[in-house]
């Protein structure tokens, strides 16, 4: 397919580092771009569509009750302020500069992060508990009183015994009456995310549609506790309130629904199979190439994918010429433009965004830089 994006002379991107916002999220269905350009040529009532679109998901879902937004940010936004201030039309209309007095949040401090913003933007006010090695579970009762709005969890695949679990965070929140938004807007795959968190127990919980679903890229979606998905969608629009701004038109919704019945349609261990086989063709071909070693990549708590994803670590000799950041600055700088991601040892090769031969590619680019550097290293005079 020809590459849009020539038209300003941008280059075409070969994607192992991720289905993340900054390099335009996902590929996105074709079912689900042909439902757009159906949905734009109609008018519809949007609040109507909202509410229709949400009972047909958390149909599908086996859920009690889903809300696209128009982001997992616009989605925690909305989420905070359900919360906060319910279904009441003069305590959304204050929203943010003037919350209630019952608008603080509880987060454990091992789960601040860069997108935790959102749950502020609502008018909320953060209470942390526990440091960044360990939080105990009376640290989370000792916090709740009249004041609290919410639990904020960040929901890991892989997270250390040491801070509290969702099970835990949930029976200690639920007993005081308080509700848990789960913030897991990457965490997918496996797909029975979508419905097992919510029947765990958790009030709400938030997706991105524009990661692995593989919807519009400002697509998100909520399912949860039918009452408070309704008062996210009371605070959002069309409604005259903090989330306005944050509008799911009906592109996005049309959108999301079509990647939603495509990505439940997926064959998930094919998936995975591909993606095993590709961690381990990059292995093969890689490991020892100019002393550099391939092995497979050790999942850290800061991870945001899944473990169920097999990357590669690809990490440099003792004293090699080339050091990690300066082999993802050349593989950028390629045509194609190939993207890895990186850590402080490695660079991390990841299948999910790939398709087709795209991974041999970066094989062949990633050889030939690693055989250039060690002839270099070669031909270096002896003294």
């Amino acid at each position: 397919m020809r590459n849009y994006y020539e038209k300003f002379n941008l280059p075409y991107i070969v994607n192992a580092a991720g289905k993340w916002t900054i390099y335009g999220a996902c590929r996105t269905f074709p079912k689900a771009a042909q439902a757009m350009v159906e949905a734009s040529q109609n008018y519809v009532e949007l609040g109507t569509l909202l509410e229709k679109s949400g009972e047909y998901i958390s149909g599908i879902l086996n859920v009690e009750a889903a809300l696209v937004t128009a982001g997992a940010s616009p989605a925690l936004i909305q989420a905070t302020a359900a919360c906060m201030v319910g279904i009441d039309p003069f305590g959304r209309s204050r929203l943010p500069s003037c919350p209630p007095s019952r608008c603080e949040v509880i987060i454990q401090r091992f789960h601040r992060n860069p997108y935790d913003n959102a749950v502020l933007t609502a008018g909320a006010k953060f209470i942390e508990i526990g440091n960044s090695m360990k939080t105990h579970p009376w640290e989370l009762e000792g916090v709740i009183n009249n004041n609290t709005a919410a639990v904020v969890y960040a929901f890991c695949t892989v997270q250390p015994d040491s801070v509290l679990s969702l099970e835990e965070t949930i029976a200690i929140s639920h007993k005081h009456g308080v509700p848990v938004i789960v913030d897991a807007a990457p965490n997918l795959p496996p797909k029975s995310n979508l419905w097992t968190l919510a029947q765990q127990g958790a009030d709400l919980v938030v997706f991105s549609g524009g990661k692995d679903i593989r919807g519009p890229q400002t697509s998100g979606l909520i399912v949860g506790k039918k009452e408070l998905v309704e008062a996210a969608a009371f605070n959002g629009a069309p409604n005259y309130g903090v989330g306005r701004p944050m509008k799911a038109s009906k592109e996005i919704v049309a959108g999301l629904v079509a990647a939603l019945e495509c990505y439940l349609e997926e064959n998930e261990e094919e998936r995975y199979a591909c993606w095993n086989h590709i961690q381990q063709e990059w292995i093969s071909a890689l490991d020892n190439c100019a002393g550099w070693k391939a092995t497979p990549h050790q999942q850290g708590p800061s991870d945001l994918l899944p473990a169920s994803v097999p990357r590669v670590d690809l990490t440099p000799p003792v004293g090699s010429k080339m050091s990690v950041t300066e082999l993802v600055n050349r593989l950028k700088q390629g045509n194609p433009m190939i993207l890895v991601d990186q850590n402080q040892t490695s660079v991390v090769l990841n299948p999910f965004p790939l398709e087709g031969d795209e991974w041999q590619i970066i094989t062949a680019k990633i050889l030939e830089e690693l055989r250039k550097d060690s002839l270099l290293i070669n031909n270096l005079p002896h003294i």
